[in-house]
């Protein structure tokens, strides 16, 4: 039995190419008050086998991501808000093309604002959940050798969030980290725990009255524990990942439209068998 399980999760990648993926490539300003809109996430991956030809990938990865997401301003100081994600994934090998669509994981935050709301500053905490309304399939994903596979975790995970951001003027810098506690599905499957950072900063041009438009520079990191199986822990899966962000915001009175770029820094996923080649984002967000 432990074999087995021990051999069931190495064909796992680790969850930024599988459900954890559309956390990774979409950023913005931080944004206050009420809005609802959609982001799409694009990630590019690529798998070489240890041993192998580094210029002939044995897969490609293209994990996309299309969420409904919306925030609401209970009062000045707490906010929550809810995403809900739709994947479309597709895995192509010499030996034909894998695809896997549908609903992903559910989230829903509060975050909780400490300081003033007069103040140049602000620093929210909260905490939240992600659901395990996407599909986990065990054996779709062994037999594909990705996970990719996933439309989502298949547990119910917590979120603990946390957002700094400073406005002088037209320039502001944003800070926000999570860390998603997962926890273990019904196939006694259990992702690594995950720590993902973003600082950005940004300056904001007046180019007509009401709207603006504001370049976005930045970096993330993402660090993932490794994942285990009936408390098999397989240590290729634990890994990292730094990224240079860079996009550009156009906001009006109701309405803000954005698109990034997310590029490789430092990689190291399933012992630098897996590699992100680059992410891709676009966002638009109606505010009322």
């Amino acid at each position: 039995m432990g074999l087995i399980a021990l051999t069931t999760i190495q064909l796992h990648a680790c969850d930024v190419c599988g459900c954890g993926s559309g956390n990774s490539s979409s950023f913005a300003n931080v944004l206050g008050g009420n809005y609802i809109g959609f982001t799409y996430n694009y990630m590019h991956f690529q798998y070489i086998q240890s041993n192998a030809n580094p210029n002939i990938p044995l897969a490609d990865d293209h994990v996309n991501t299309l969420s409904l997401t919306g925030q609401y301003q209970i009062t000045d100081a707490f906010q929550v808000s809810a995403t809900l994600p739709y994947r479309f994934n597709n895995r192509y090998k010499s030996s034909g093309k894998f695809s896997n669509n549908g609903i992903g994981d559910v989230s829903l935050v509060g975050l909780y604002n400490v300081l003033s709301a007069k103040s140049n500053h602000s620093l929210r905490i909260g905490a939240g959940v992600k659901m395990p309304t996407g599909e986990f399939d065990l054996k779709n994903s062994s037999l594909n050798q990705t996970s990719a596979a996933q439309l989502g975790t298949g547990s119910w995970d917590l979120l603990l969030p946390l957002q700094y951001n400073y406005n002088v003027n037209q320039w502001s810098v944003s800070l926000s980290a999570m860390y998603f506690l997962k926890g273990k599905n019904k196939d006694e499957f259990k992702f690594g725990n995950q720590t993902q950072i973003n600082i950005n900063t940004s300056y904001v041009f007046s180019v007509a009255t009401g709207m603006s438009v504001a370049p976005i520079v930045g970096f993330s990191y993402d660090h993932f524990l490794a994942s285990e199986r009936f408390d098999i822990v397989d240590e290729r899966t634990k890994g990292y990942m730094t990224n240079a962000n860079m996009g550009v915001q156009l906001e009006t009175e109701k309405l803000v439209v954005g698109v990034n770029a997310q590029l490789p820094l430092d990689q190291n996923l399933i012992d630098n068998e897996v590699t992100l080649n680059y992410g891709l984002g676009l966002y638009t967000y109606w505010k009322f």
